[in-house]
């Protein structure tokens, strides 16, 4: 006679990962040799000390082993294991490294059990104690100024143009009312108080007031020029209560390479000192972007075109990211792409990953992560943009280019937060977002403002508290 040995081989799919452990058919026996059964396994060595032991849980059916949360202050580096195993077999490695970077939670290697030749595999999964960081979108207080209450400046397309800085809303309306403000502390109140700006001297261009910005508590308003000898003028308030400055009577024809129609959208990027640059898209080509200097908050200077090469169409703008010289430019054909301050474009993100017609694309950091937010236009009847505001998760990336690629090349592109602005689509869906950060007295971030506005749909304002306690099990 002879002895028939048969083997049997067995895959286990997990994570994407293939692992194959061998079986042999022994003569049946009481005791089975060379077993490789995990029956307890503990970490030896967690916490500040070194001197907590954590007992884990083994899925058998997975072949996975998990364990709670360790603390932050553990030596992940050399995490050490002990084990029951079956009579016979050992791990075959007992110390680990389960180091990791400061954006990653949790970390999964290999562990073997080893009998003789046999030997059988488990993924451990070490998982840190990580605080929860950003926004709590879940606790939205809206303060909404659109569809069934829709804010009055907010009809036939007389208000292009609105702008938060976390005290006051602008809206620049040709509505009878006129350009004015409204203090968000009197909407917590739900009382609406229009404080209407001093318009002496504005005139001038297609409309003397189209767009504008509130920026480091200054106000700032663009004509429409919609031709060459049509002026762009740009207009300035030191305070709500002050006189208007012109800062700008341009005549675009005297700017080299510049396009015939300015002001249907405007980009607003002056820091705290008053340095920066004021972007134009031209809507006459739709393939040029008019740059301003502006210094000391009141001094435009250096007018220059830059030529995208593509068909941006109504609406484009150009932001740059606080505390970087990196910007991001949008519009209404355009994917949200990183660019310098010449709009040198970096990365292109992919289009299908985000709302249809995300324009106003600005990125900022809350509580430690990172976001993007926009607000989709809707240009047209036959548009399928719905108008809102959306906001994306792009923490994870140490660079603003790698966070973009990351998040491109994820399976998950549902934004973190949404807010239907409402309306149909029509010829000048202009839109805009802001966002106000307050900090507490020692300077931690402890609620975030978000707003959004588009063209006959309305604003709204969303507040957020910052996500407390840590990642649960």
């Amino acid at each position: 006679m002879h002895k028939l040995i048969r083997n049997i081989g067995f895959i286990i799919a997990l994570s994407g990962v293939a692992l194959v452990a061998c079986d042999d058919d022994y003569p049946k026996s009481k005791v089975e040799p060379y077993a490789t059964e995990l029956l307890t396994i503990k970490v030896l060595n967690a916490g500040a000390d070194g001197s907590t032991v954590l007992q884990g849980t083994i899925d058998e059916a997975n072949k996975t082993v998990s364990f709670p949360r360790l603390e932050l202050t553990t030596d992940f580096s050399a995490l050490k294991f002990e084990a029951e195993v079956s009579e016979g077999a050992e791990l075959k490695q007992t110390v680990f490294d389960f180091s990791m970077d400061e954006e990653e939670a949790s970390k999964r290697l290999l562990l073997r059990i080893q009998n003789h030749n046999r030997y059988k595999d488990y993924f451990v999964e070490i998982r840190r104690k990580v605080p929860l960081y950003g926004a709590d979108f879940g606790q939205a207080t809206e303060y909404n100024f659109s569809g069934s209450l829709l804010y009055p400046s907010f009809t036939g397309l007389l208000t292009r143009c609105a702008s938060f800085d976390g005290e006051h809303v602008l809206v620049v309306t040709r509505e009878a009312t006129g350009p004015h403000l409204l203090k968000l502390s009197d909407i917590k109140k739900g009382t609406i108080e229009p404080n209407k700006l001093d318009l002496t001297g504005v005139t001038g261009g297609t409309f003397a007031y189209n767009t504008g910005a509130l920026v480091n508590g200054h106000i700032y308003i663009s004509s429409l020029s919609g031709g060459a000898v049509s002026p762009l003028k740009i207009y300035y308030w030191e305070t709500p209560g002050s006189k208007p400055e012109l800062l700008a009577n341009i005549n675009t024809s005297a700017i080299l390479d510049a396009g015939l129609r300015h002001g249907d959208a405007i980009s607003v990027n002056v820091n705290k000192e008053g340095s920066g640059f004021i972007y134009y898209g031209d809507n006459s080509t739709y393939t040029k972007i008019l740059r301003l200097t502006v210094t000391n908050h009141t001094t435009i200077s250096d007018p220059i075109v830059f030529s995208t090469g593509k068909d941006v169409s109504t609406y484009t703008n150009v932001f740059r990211i606080e505390d970087s010289n990196e910007y991001v430019w949008s519009g209404v054909k355009v994917p949200v792409a990183l660019t310098d301050e010449s709009v040198g474009v970096k990365y292109s993100m992919d289009k299908s990953h985000i709302a249809a017609e995300a324009i106003a694309a600005k990125i900022f950091t809350f509580n430690k992560e990172r976001y993007l937010m926009v607000c989709t236009s809707g240009l047209g009847g036959a548009t399928t943009a719905t108008p809102a505001l959306h906001v994306y998760n792009i923490t994870r990336g140490k660079t603003i280019e790698e966070a973009l690629e990351r998040f491109d090349m994820g399976d998950n592109h549902t934004p973190d937060y949404s807010f239907i602005l409402g309306g149909v689509g029509n010829a000048a869906p202009s839109a805009q977002t802001d966002y106000y950060i307050e900090k507490d007295e020692e300077g931690n971030d402890v609620k975030l403002y978000l707003f959004g506005s588009r063209a006959d749909s309305g604003f709204v304002i969303s507040e957020f508290p910052i996500k407390k306690g840590e990642i649960e099990d």
